[in-house]
């Protein structure tokens, strides 16, 4: 086991210059001994050791090396073992062998090459379903954590409302987990974010969402579309969207040079606005550090917010 590791390992590396040297050195030089070894009875296939040597360092050390190999081979056997009387060039017979010995050798570093490009794909494939495996794990926990904490946050601050408040903020966090796996759950899209989580309430141009956007990382994600929703929520209850004539204004500025993103929610034509007496669960989730925490001003024309995103992951 330990070997077939080793094994691997070393197809796995990236062969440096010095080591695809030392691997044709060794492998031609062992062939070659092989091949003196073998002496007369060799002579009618005269590289018949070197055939496994030029597969070998084309495993271990690349096409290159097996090329480098192959050429190496032939010098050492014209000019050890078969020792012509005239050049190749004009010694057909001899000419004939080295042609078909590099065409042979030049299949077997294909073949060579595209295992070792296949053993690299198979762990670079398994590596990346490992990581996969323990990535949704995380989600996993880190939803159930959030489902935790809004369950508790709902049953506090609405008791009575429980279910239908807690069924509409599930839906708001499945929105949120749908635009997020569009991008195989690393990032979503700020405009896609905040659309998402105001659809429900949407009616014509009420909600207007203006600006330059970018992609977010997906811790930002999952608070965004909360926090947008209990903007939402809220002003279907106590602000603008509570009357007929009341709008929305979202403004977003991609800050890339500063790797922030700002969101100005503004409502207009609503109710007179007031303080409220006491701090909800929107209050709560707007506090996620990783949406600034938010800014909130009770301005009396209209519920002013603004968010400050970190967009660098």
């Amino acid at each position: 086991m330990f070997r077939l590791r080793s094994v691997r390992s070393r197809l796995l590396r990236k062969p440096t210059l010095g080591f695809s040297v030392l691997t044709v050195t060794a492998c031609v030089l062992v062939a070659s001994v092989a091949r003196w070894i073998l002496g007369e009875a060799a002579n009618s296939v005269p590289f018949v050791s070197y055939y496994p040597a030029i597969v070998l360092c084309t495993l271990l050390a690349g096409w290159r090396a097996g090329a480098m190999a192959i050429f190496v081979s032939m010098a050492l056997v014209d000019t050890l073992f078969m020792r012509p009387q005239v050049s190749v060039t004009q010694d057909w017979h001899t000419a004939a062998t080295m042609t078909l010995f590099v065409l042979s050798c030049g299949l077997l570093v294909a073949i060579a090459q595209t295992l070792r490009v296949t053993v690299v794909q198979l762990q670079a494939a398994t590596d990346r379903a490992e990581y996969l495996n323990q990535e949704l794990l995380h989600r996993v926990r880190n939803s159930l954590t959030v489902v935790n904490a809004l369950a508790a946050m709902t049953f506090k601050a609405e008791p009575a409302n429980f279910i239908p408040v807690f069924s509409k903020r599930m839906g708001a966090l499945a929105d949120g987990l749908d635009v997020l796996s569009l991008h195989d759950g690393q990032e979503c899209d700020l405009h896609a974010m905040i659309n998402q989580a105001c659809a429900p309430f949407a009616e014509g141009s009420r909600i207007t969402v203006t600006g330059s956007t970018g992609m977010l990382p997906s811790q930002v994600c999952i608070p965004l579309i909360l926090g947008i929703h209990e903007l939402c929520t809220n002003a279907v209850k106590y602000g603008a969207l509570s009357v007929v004539d009341g709008e929305i204004r979202i403004e977003t500025e991609w800050d890339s040079a500063n790797g922030a993103a700002s969101v100005l929610w503004q409502e207009s034509g609503g109710p007179t606005v007031t303080l409220p007496e006491r701090r909800g669960l929107g209050s709560a989730l707007l506090a996620d550090p990783l949406l600034g925490p938010a800014t909130v001003t009770f301005e009396p024309r209209g519920l002013l917010c603004e968010l400050r995103l970190k967009i660098a992951s």
